[in-house]
């Protein structure tokens, strides 16, 4: 399968936990919601951004991209620290969503359909492969 097409359902299932989120705050999914976004990210970052960046088509979303995750990071850091059933909590999450709705709408409307061009479907094919391979080993080691 395609690296998008896996990124695409990544994204579904953070919605879906950040709207467990907000229907009623619980540390175990604040705690899936950070593990499954700091694993997406570091597949972005290691295998679909690099293949990316300095193509005149992608480098700006490419380093845009970058900056949006270091902001993901630096909320779910703060969010770390705060007690779930709080109202500051709430807050943090809804700038959270907000930052990745803004990432995640950019990702599928433009970087995906670009890398699509400029990569070719072998290519995502094995870097969904690589993607793959990569979440195996995350799921192993933290099981």
């Amino acid at each position: 399968m395609e690296i998008t097409t896996l990124l695409k359902e990544d994204h579904r299932e953070v919605e879906n936990l950040i709207a467990q989120l907000e229907g009623g705050a619980d540390k175990d999914t604040f705690t899936k919601l950070k593990s499954s976004l700091e694993l997406h990210t570091q597949i972005e970052e290691e295998i679909y951004y690099p293949a990316l960046e300095g193509l005149d088509e992608t480098d700006e979303l490419v380093t845009d991209a970058y900056q949006e995750h270091d902001e993901v990071d630096e909320l779910l850091e703060e969010m770390s620290g705060t007690d779930v059933g709080s109202e500051e909590f709430q807050d943090l999450l809804q700038q959270l969503k907000d930052s990745i709705n803004h990432h995640v709408k950019e990702e599928e409307n433009e970087l995906f359909p670009k890398s699509e061009e400029v990569l070719g479907a072998e290519k995502l094919e094995h870097m969904g492969d690589e993607m793959e391979k990569m979440k195996t080993k995350s799921s192993k080691a933290t099981s």
